[in-house]
C-alpha cells in the first residue's frame, strides 16, 4: 500500500494550439476517493483518458499502480475500470446480459456469481432481466458503474458519473458510490464540475483550471484555508469597488465575477457579521443590489484561486 495508486509528474497534452493538460502533478494514495474538480474544458477527461491508456501523453510521466501508462499499457488496463462520461449501453440487452458479456470479455471464472453480486451491489437485482431501454437515467448509470467494477479493478475512473441526472438520481448514485468504496480497497478517481459532488464524495481533490492544477487538498482543508466568512455583494457598478473593499480591516481576499443582475464580489473576511456594515458602506456608491453571507464552500475556494466561476469560459478539450 506504500506505492501510490496514481502518480503524475509534469504531464502535458496539447491538441494543436489547445493546451488541454499543461504540466500537472498528482499523487493519489491507494484506497482513496479522489476528485478532479473543474469546469467543462479544464482538462479532466483528457487526464482520465491518459491515465486509462486511451490516449498517450504529450510529455511527462503517468503511472497507475506503478505501471507506466505508455510502456505498460496492458498491465494498467488489467487493473483499472472506467465509467465513461457518455453512455455506452446497448439498450436491447438486459442488465444481466450486459454484465455477463463483459464478464466473458474479462474471462472471469465465477461469471454467474460475480454478475449476481454486482447486480445486488448496485440495487439492480429486481430489474436484472429487463431490457435497459426501459431504465431510468440513474439506473443506467448504476449499471455502467457496476460494469466498471465487475472485474474488481484496483482503480476505478469515473468521468462525470452523474452528468445530466436529476437531483434524486444523483443522490442515489452518491450513496451507492460511497457504500461501494467503503466496502472494498478500490481507489476511486472521480472527475466532476459539481462542487457538491466533490464535497460529498471526495477525501482529497485537485482543482483543475485551463489544464493546470491550481490547488489540492481535502475539501475541509481547502475551505478552512480561506478562513472566516464569505460575503457576496451584487452591485450595479464595479468601478473602484475592489480597491475599497481590499482596504478594510479583516478582508483577506476580494474576487470579482460576473452576475446576471450586475457585478458580484466575493469577499473573504474575518468575523463577517461584525464587519458587514462596513463592507456595505465601502461600496454604497456602486449601488448595492444584494448581500449574502455564509461559510466558505468549494465554490468560494474555486473563485479564490482562479478568479472566476465554473461557468467561465475554459479551454475546450479535444474530443477523445
Amino acid at each position: 500500500m506504500d506505492e501510490p495508486a496514481i502518480q503524475v509528474r509534469g504531464l502535458f497534452k496539447h491538441f494543436g494550439d489547445v493546451h488541454a493538460i499543461d504540466g500537472i502533478d498528482l499523487t493519489v494514495p491507494q484506497g482513496a476517493f479522489f476528485g478532479l474538480l473543474g469546469p467543462n474544458g479544464a482538462g479532466k477527461t483528457t487526464t482520465v483518458s491518459i491515465l486509462s491508456t486511451l490516449i498517450p501523453p504529450g510529455r511527462g510521466e503517468a503511472r497507475v499502480l506503478g505501471c507506466d501508462v505508455v510502456t505498460q499499457r496492458r498491465a494498467v488496463r488489467a487493473q483499472v475500470g472506467l465509467v465513461f462520461q457518455e453512455s455506452t449501453l446497448d439498450l436491447e440487452l438486459t442488465a444481466r446480459e450486459h454484465l455477463d458479456l463483459f464478464a466473458r470479455l474479462y474471462h472471469l471464472p465465477d461469471r454467474p456469481r460475480r454478475v449476481a453480486e454486482v447486480l445486488e451491489l448496485l440495487g439492480l437485482s429486481r430489474d436484472a432481466d429487463r431490457p435497459t431501454r426501459g431504465f431510468s437515467g440513474g439506473m443506467k448509470r448504476r449499471l455502467e458503474i457496476g460494469r466498471g467494477l465487475l472485474h474488481r479493478p484496483r482503480v476505478l475512473f469515473l468521468d462525470e458519473p452523474t452528468l445530466g441526472l436529476d437531483v434524486a438520481a444523483r443522490a442515489a448514485i452518491w450513496e451507492h458510490l460511497r457504500s461501494v468504496h467503503a466496502a472494498g480497497q478500490t481507489t476511486f478517481f472521480l472527475t466532476t464540475h459539481s462542487m457538491e459532488e466533490a464535497d460529498r464524495l471526495c477525501q482529497d481533490l485537485a482543482i483543475l483550471d485551463r489544464g493546470r492544477v491550481v490547488v489540492s487538498g481535502s475539501p475541509d482543508a481547502l475551505k478552512s484555508e480561506i478562513g472566516g466568512d464569505v460575503v457576496s455583494l451584487v452591485l450595479e457598478r464595479g468601478d473602484g469597488a475592489a480597491e475599497s473593499l481590499e482596504k478594510l480591516e479583516g478582508v483577506s481576499a476580494v474576487v470579482r465575477d460576473s452576475d446576471g443582475t450586475g457585478v458580484r464580489f466575493r469577499v473573504s473576511v474575518l468575523d463577517g457579521p461584525r464587519r458587514l456594515a462596513r463592507l456595505i458602506e465601502a461600496v454604497s456608491d456602486c449601488g448595492v443590489v444584494e448581500v449574502n453571507m455564509g461559510r466558505p464552500t468549494l465554490e468560494h475556494v474555486f473563485l479564490h484561486h482562479t478568479g472566476h466561476g465554473l461557468e467561465a469560459p475554459a479551454i475546450a478539450e479535444e474530443s477523445t
